[in-house]
């Protein structure tokens, strides 16, 4: 019994290194493959049709009084959706914790901005989110 226990073991790792060789094999001949970086002129082309592309912007709250702010944005988009913004408190073990959020629908292109009270000092962060299924988190920030 503990023979073929033993033999069961040893067949699982050679089977885990084998696919771990694989693996490894393939992501190192995909390196080799890639193309050289592109001349400046073609990065410009690039970066200008990324800066003409649709997406989203979460801007880091902000706080005036015992008011946080966030603004949300979107750019460069086609037809419309129903865009919403929330300012969270991060809480560790615990869903984060809501304290402004403010949605539109039929937006197109613009910015929005969700105000609320503070929660006493923590992390706070924007979230953007979009009818469409993309989602955009500002970074964090101490606040409040």
């Amino acid at each position: 019994m503990k023979d073929r226990n033993r033999s069961a073991r040893l067949a699982a790792v050679g089977v885990l290194v084998a696919g771990g060789v694989l693996v490894g094999g393939s992501a190192a001949s995909a390196a080799w493959a890639s193309p050289s970086p592109a001349p400046a002129a073609t990065t410009a082309q690039t970066t200008t049709e990324q800066a003409s592309s649709c997406g989203l912007g979460a801007n880091n709250p902000s706080v005036s009084g015992g008011t946080i702010s966030g603004t949300g944005s979107r750019t460069g988009c086609g037809g419309t959706v129903t865009l919403t913004v929330q300012v969270r408190k991060h809480r560790t073990a615990w869903p984060d914790k809501v304290v402004a959020e403010t949605s539109q629908t039929g937006f197109s292109n613009g910015t929005l901005r969700a105000s609320g009270n503070c929660d006493g000092n923590g992390t706070y962060f924007t979230e953007t989110r979009s009818s469409s299924g993309n989602k955009l988190s500002s970074g964090r920030v101490n606040r409040c």
